[in-house]
């Protein structure tokens, strides 16, 4: 278990990102997102001289916006370049669909149940669309446009909904369970339409068994309170995160058309069975699962995804990659997506531990709370599995490869290797972590973080005298050099074991393990 004071990473450079974070609030965290679909948007359209100087004064107005904490009228301007770069004129119709939001109190419903829907908008207008508008809310199909039922019309709606929010109460009709789409349509005269939709769960009695679920969790944990069955007690958050996923999904917190409730309500039963009978629920699980550990930082669930190869034996060491994902992507992305979970394949076959933390926001950069989900994750499965303090390893794509540079540079005495896919980061902090072999790799077509991100990386490195390889593929973009290389990354870290930055760090970094 690592047993050091956190620090906070330091912001990364405005070689990538030309908008600057000042705050790590949810809105300038949708700028970032959204910036980097201008920019890579910018990066690969044919633009004349004239347009091009249209955006690029519409992306100093958003900096400027950002810098200043006007968050909205950042995301208007990069809406407006967005629609330009795609050749759509900025209308006021458009300007409203770009900043249209659409809210429900809960998102997990029962038939006959009625919900509170409330539309406002992200950025103020600078013209409302011309005429009277009225509103229609529908429910949808997962695919299609025909309306399932038409729940409320609504006529005369004033189309500034930051001055006028609308809300309306709708009553849910007795329909099969399952995902729908509840959507706000926006009908102005002439026929010209502006909409925005989300998706709700619709299932009988749902609420009432995750209700069972946390009323058993209460009662096991009181039980393992008084046993005084501390390393029992570890596991529970990985049993309350899984009935968490019920009110994450009604706030729309998480994909929830991507959880199956009933597998999960069946493996949190299974779980608190195991429990109440005095075994831990997952010290014989192998392959991908799901854990989750309650953060020191504000007392929350942090869930991570974690896979145990086949082979792993309790009576030896294994090694540990830490996996960050990029942006927008969370604790799934490295076993989900790339070739379906290429990455656990290769693991498999190497012999691996590998856990992808969460890392809060989808556009964290890995920095204060994020930065902690990392360390904490390491502490979480160095007690839970046997793990090699000398081979402990960080990689990751895109963001997550700006916080694997990030990340090391803070905690320069824990990861054997590096493996930084198309990231960057601050070339100054380098001395750091000179001592850490650094696998780096990019493509030199990457639109969304330009290459010269990882040169300046690559070059600060060899400059120290460190031990760097550096893969730079011709025409690679951002995503196709991923899973090509998974096998240099592992090749790179078969090949390397923990090194120390001097004499002061000799001693081996205080761990603990407890089986």
């Amino acid at each position: 278990m690592i047993a050091r004071p956190v620090r906070r990473s330091l912001l990364l450079g405005a070689v990538v990102f030309s908008c600057v974070l000042a705050a790590f609030a949810q809105g300038s965290g949708q700028v970032l997102r959204t910036s980097v679909g201008f920019n890579t948007l910018r990066n690969s359209t044919a633009l004349s001289d004239e347009r091009r100087g249209e955006i690029d004064k519409l992306a100093k107005l958003a900096q400027a916006a950002n810098a200043a904490g006007k968050f909205g009228d950042a995301l208007k301007h990069y809406y407006h370049g967005i629609a330009l770069l795609r050749g759509n004129e900025w209308t006021p119709l458009r300007a409203l669909e770009s900043s249209l939001t659409l809210k429900l109190d809960h998102a997990v419903i029962e038939p006959s149940q009625t919900v509170q829907v409330r539309a406002g908008q992200l950025f103020a207008l600078d013209a409302k669309p011309e005429g009277p508008a009225s509103a229609a809310i529908k429910l949808l199909k997962m695919t299609g446009d025909e309306p399932v039922k038409v729940l409320k019309i609504i006529e005369a709606v004033d189309a500034d909904f930051i001055a006028s929010p609308l809300a309306a109460e709708v009553l849910i009709p007795d329909v099969a369970d399952g995902n729908y789409r509840l959507a706000l349509t926006l009908a102005f005269a002439g026929g010209a339409q502006a909409s925005r939709t989300v998706t709700v769960r619709i299932e009988r009695g749902l609420a009432a068994r995750f209700a069972a679920a946390r009323a058993r969790l209460a009662k096991v944990e009181a039980e393992l309170k008084a046993r005084r069955r501390d390393t029992l007690l570890a596991q529970l958050p990985s049993v309350a995160y899984r009935i968490s996923l019920f009110d994450l999904a009604a706030r729309a917190e998480v994909a929830f058309e991507r959880i199956n409730f009933g597998e999960e309500l069946k493996e949190t039963t299974a779980m608190l069975d195991a429990l109440e009978a005095g075994r831990d629920p997952l010290a014989a699980k192998r392959g991908d699962f799901r854990k989750a550990y309650t953060s020191k930082a504000d007392n929350t669930l942090q869930p991570y995804r974690i896979f145990v190869p086949a082979s792993y034996d309790r009576s030896k060491r294994y090694p540990l990659i830490i996996a960050l994902h990029g942006m927008g992507g969370d604790e799934n992305s490295y076993f989900d997506l790339y070739a379906n979970g290429a990455f656990k394949v290769e693991a498999e076959k190497r012999g691996y531990i590998v856990a992808c933390p969460k890392g809060r926001q989808p556009a964290s950069m890995y920095r204060g709370p994020a930065e902690a989900d990392v360390m904490d994750v390491i502490s979480e499965v160095e007690r839970d599995y046997k793990i090699d303090p000398d081979r402990v390893y960080l990689t990751g794509h895109s963001m997550g490869g700006f916080g694997t540079w990030s990340v090391a540079i803070n905690h320069p005495d824990i990861f054997a290797a590096l493996a930084p896919v198309a990231g960057g980061g601050l070339p100054a902090n380098m001395s750091k972590i000179a001592h850490i072999a650094q696998l780096v790799v990019h493509g030199d077509a990457d639109k969304t973080v330009p290459v010269a991100s990882s040169r300046v990386m690559v070059d600060a490195a060899k400059k120290l005298g460190a031990e760097v390889r550096y893969i730079e593929v011709p025409g690679g973009t951002h995503v196709d050099v991923v899973v090509p290389t998974f096998k240099d990354v592992f090749d790179w870290f078969d090949s390397h074991r923990r090194k120390v930055a001097d004499e002061k760090l000799a001693a081996p970094a205080a761990r603990s393990n407890y089986n």
